[in-house]
This record gives C-alpha cells, sequence and structure tokens, in this order.
C-alpha cells in the first residue's frame, strides 16, 4: 500500500480498491460532490495490504474504502456519499434514506459470490481456500500484535463466518435468495422512474442516484444486465447514469478487468 502525504489541510485521503463495490459507491459520491481528494490504492486481494497494522489502526474493520478527513475518519460507504453530498441521517430526506435503506440491507457480497459459486465449479473449490488464508492470517497477525489482537480476532471471526455462509453445497439456495433481493430493488426502481422522473429523488441527482447507479453497475457485472433492460424506465435511467462525466471519473467497473486489476497490485497504485 502506498502512502500519500498526510492529512494536516491538505485533500481528503481515500484509500480504496479499483474494482471494490463499496470502493465504486465512495468515488461516485466524491466526484458527483465535486469533493477534491488523493487516492490510495489498497491490495485486498494478494497483498492484503488491507490487514496490515497501519491500515487496522485507520480502519479496524479492515475494509475499503476509508476517507481520511483532518478531523475524522468514515470507514463506511454511507457515511462517505453522505458526507460527499453535505448531508447526513437527520438531513438526507425520507425517501433518499428509504432507497440507502433498501440497498444496504442487500448484503452485496452475497450476491456476487453466491452467484459465482453457484455457476463455477472452479470458485467453488477456491473461494474456501481463500477464505481459509485469510482466516489463518488474521489469527497469525493477532500473534503477533500484541495490541490489535482483539481487532484481528474480531476480524478473523468474520471470515470464519463467512467460510460457513459461502459453503459451496448451500450456493444455489443463497444465489437464489440474494438475486431475487437484488430484482426486488430493480422493480422498486423501475415503478419509482416509470413516471419519468431523471432521478430517484427529484428534482435534482442526489446520494441515492450515486448508490444505486453503483448497484445497477454490479447488476450488470454479475451477468444480470437483462434485468436492467428487461425494464424500459430503468434502462433509460441506467443509460443516462452512464453518460454522466462522474461515472468515468469514479471508475466504476461493470465487468472485470482483470488485466487492469493486476495493473494496479503490480505497481501497487490505482
Amino acid at each position: 500500500m502506498s502512502e500519500a502525504s498526510e492529512t494536516g489541510g491538505a485533500k481528503p485521503r481515500l484509500y480504496h480498491a479499483p474494482p471494490s463495490y463499496y470502493s465504486m459507491i465512495a468515488r461516485l459520491a466524491l466526484a458527483e460532490g465535486g469533493v477534491p481528494y488523493e487516492r490510495v490504492f489498497v491490495d485486498i486481494h494478494f497483498r492484503l495490504s488491507q490487514e496490515q497494522p497501519d491500515y487496522v489502526r485507520l480502519n479496524p474493520n479492515m475494509t475499503v474504502p476509508t476517507l481520511v478527513l483532518a478531523d475524522r475518519v468514515l470507514d463506511q460507504s454511507r457515511d462517505i456519499a453522505e458526507y460527499a453530498f453535505g448531508v447526513n441521517e437527520a438531513t438526507v430526506g425520507a425517501e433518499a434514506k428509504a432507497w440507502l435503506d433498501l440497498h444496504y440491507a442487500l448484503p452485496i457480497e452475497e450476491l456476487t459470490f453466491g452467484l459465482f459459486l453457484a455457476r463455477s465449479r472452479l470458485a467453488r473449490i477456491m473461494v474456501p481456500k481463500v477464505l481459509a488464508r485469510v482466516h489463518r492470517h488474521l489469527l497469525k497477525h493477532a500473534a503477533e500484535t500484541p495490541d490489535l489482537a482483539a481487532v484481528y480476532r474480531a476480524r478473523a471471526e468474520v471470515f470464519a463466518k463467512r467460510l460457513r455462509i459461502f459453503d459451496p453445497a448451500a450456493a444455489g439456495p443463497l444465489a437464489e435468495r440474494r438475486r431475487a433481493q437484488a430484482i426486488d430493488i430493480l422493480e422498486r426502481m423501475e415503478r419509482a422512474l416509470s413516471d419519468g422522473r431523471a432521478t430517484l429523488t427529484p428534482p435534482a441527482y442526489g446520494v441515492a442516484d450515486t448508490i444505486l447507479t453503483v448497484f445497477l453497475a454490479r447488476v450488470a457485472f454479475v451477468g444480470l444486465g437483462a434485468e436492467i433492460s428487461g425494464r424500459p424506465a430503468l434502462e433509460r435511467y441506467w443509460r443516462a447514469m452512464q453518460a454522466r462525466p462522474s461515472f468515468a471519473v469514479a471508475d466504476i467497473w461493470t465487468r472485470a478487468h482483470i488485466l487492469r486489476m493486476l495493473k494496479g497490485i503490480l505497481f501497487d497504485r490505482a
């Protein structure tokens, strides 16, 4: 993980991983909110940089994104998105809050990996091995870093739970449950947008549009793009969201870019 300049008075620093779902939410929100920031690449796949003690002290959840501000650290994509738009839980508005609550009720990793496991025999072999490897690393960090031992053990328990959730024998039912949940969100979006509105919470583009745009990108990424194109109002909205300059600036992934991901890992930069 390459370290950028310290914050004191400088631009906020965003620790992120390009293909990470929640990193994309943060990047898109910051782009739409016009917030200048400095990007710091975190290799969450090979070097497992999110487990290094310096990063753990910033974000004990060992997740991305993390936004370091002059006066605080935000380690949840929802908080970062609300910060970028200058709103918070109390001021975001009832309609936008309902969309955010609906979105964050879906465990997006269970949609992504549930479908991946259900479709791929190789994934059913490799995913449990990768999860077990991370679990071992976390326990090793706990033994080697006494002041963070409790944090590492708590995170290890998260991965022990994931090993149970992503049991290959249960991949089919898991994928179907999360697919149904995702399609319910798409259907709700279709109904809302069918009155011709340009954004989810008129009159202007807002935080709900940012988060649901990334959700649509993930729907396309996991091979469910037909569920968007089969809904005319949603398809119109999706095309409009992709045409916004922020979509390219924020580097929103609608498909895997293996070579780009490897380049980022090898050269340790976004």
